[in-house]
């Protein structure tokens, strides 16, 4: 005979979790906590074009250790994850509030006459959360930053972050860099700052031991001026013909669902001419194969020119035993230093101590393309920083998920915020 009362979609996910192993059973004396977690609106949650932000939000849910139940919200897909509890949200009314607010509104209106969650985590948009918080003051609020949040609406100004600092139960940003620069301005240790967390970005090993490398220096992101893609690809032209056993890979374009190559990739092609199937450019590859790239390379490349909050593709080259060449911007340090090598800025007082007029503000392809010569000519070097990154290597996805639960836990029991 059917159950007359078959479980609900939230009560199927929360099961196959719990079935699964990754979770423990609730105790007898507590009760599953239900977060609902927003993503930006132009976020897409599908394993086929799955931003950086939405690629976090998974991560965070699979690998909680909890028994809370999550709901994360976003923008309709036509493939959702099929592992998480999705609620499609079309933007309300865009031609009168605009993006943000819009998606504001359509989940206020969507929580009328619905339980209301313990906890409403706003990812990535400063605007969003400071909107639902002013309209419903009875809801817990915090918002998880992904970058810088001096660039956003709604968090552009000191007076706009103190707002946000002093409504919001929680802060929780990815990496260290990321928390500065949300209390740039702002008292930094007094009460309201210690609602202010670091849940730094993680990744789950895939290997059970490393695997043999292939002499390759693997790209994996956007295809956009700030990743440093160009410059790598000037470097790797004039120091890979001298080493034809190598190749370098670059995976990805300007974005998911832009057809043809932008300018910028254009120039790209360009520089890698000279080295013929010495180079490859393969747009966006199906995630198991860019594992498998990753898995193989002996060098993986990461030479941001922006201040990257903390991008997973550090993070994954790590985890795969790869030495991780990268540059000494916003959060990479934190997982980089000791573990990677990492580009320097030119220093000025040395520069103008040794006659040098020119002073370089971000890494060309000269340094680079020096860096590139010892990572391939120094076995020794290579060899030491894929050791190091395999056996030195606390950042999984399971520590982001517990650092994220305290910061919502202390959110919940402090009763203070308004």
């Amino acid at each position: 005979m059917p159950d007359a009362n078959p479980p609900d979609q939230e009560s199927l996910h929360f099961m196959t979790r719990l079935s699964n192993g990754s979770v423990s059973p609730p105790r007898a004396d507590s009760r599953a906590l239900r977060y609902d977690l927003l993503l930006p609106h132009k976020e897409k949650f599908s394993a086929t074009n799955a931003g950086a932000v939405a690629s976090v939000v998974t991560d965070l849910v699979r690998a909680s250790q909890t028994y809370d139940r999550f709901r994360v919200i976003g923008t309709p897909v036509d493939a959702p994850f099929d592992d998480i509890e999705f609620c499609p949200l079309p933007v309300r009314r865009r031609w009168l509030h605009g993006g943000n607010i819009g998606f504001a509104e359509a989940y206020l209106n969507m929580l009328r006459g619905q339980a209301a969650p313990d906890l409403v985590e706003v990812h990535g948009r400063c605007q969003v959360a400071a909107h639902i918080k002013a309209k419903r003051p009875d809801l817990r609020v915090a918002l998880y930053l992904h970058n810088d949040p001096r660039d956003m609406k709604g968090g552009n100004t000191v007076a706009a972050r103190a707002t946000l600092l002093a409504k919001l139960s929680a802060i929780i940003c990815v990496s260290d860099y990321i928390k500065d620069c949300f209390l740039d301005g702002l008292e930094k240790h007094g009460a309201l700052a210690s609602k202010v967390h670091t849940a730094r970005n993680g990744v789950d090993r895939t290997l059970a031991k490393p695997t043999k490398k292939t002499p390759t220096i693997l790209f994996v992101g956007r295809m956009v001026a700030e990743k440093g893609v160009l410059e790598l690809a000037e470097a790797a032209s004039r120091i890979l013909p001298q080493h034809p056993e190598w190749r370098i890979c670059l995976v990805g374009a300007k974005g998911f669902e832009v057809t043809g190559k932008s300018s910028y990739e254009q120039r790209v092609a360009t520089a890698l001419e000279p080295l013929g199937p010495q180079a490859q450019m393969t747009g966006f590859l199906p995630l198991a194969d860019v594992r498998t790239l990753q898995e193989q390379a002996a060098i993986i490349a990461c030479p941001s020119l922006w201040q990257e909050p903390l991008g997973k593709t550090g993070l994954e080259a790590l985890a795969a035993g790869s030495a991780l060449l990268t540059t000494r911007r916003g959060g990479i340090p934190e997982i980089a230093e000791g573990r990677a090598h990492i580009v320097d800025e030119p220093d000025a007082d040395t520069e103008i101590a040794e006659g040098r007029a020119h002073i370089v503000d971000e890494p060309d392809a000269d340094t680079l393309a020096g860096s590139l010569r010892q990572l391939i000519t120094d076995d020794t070097y290579r060899h030491q920083l894929q050791q190091t990154a395999w056996n030195d290597y606390p950042f999984t996805a399971t520590k982001m998920a517990a650092d994220a639960a305290t910061a919502r836990m202390t959110a919940l029991s402090d009763v203070s915020d308004s």
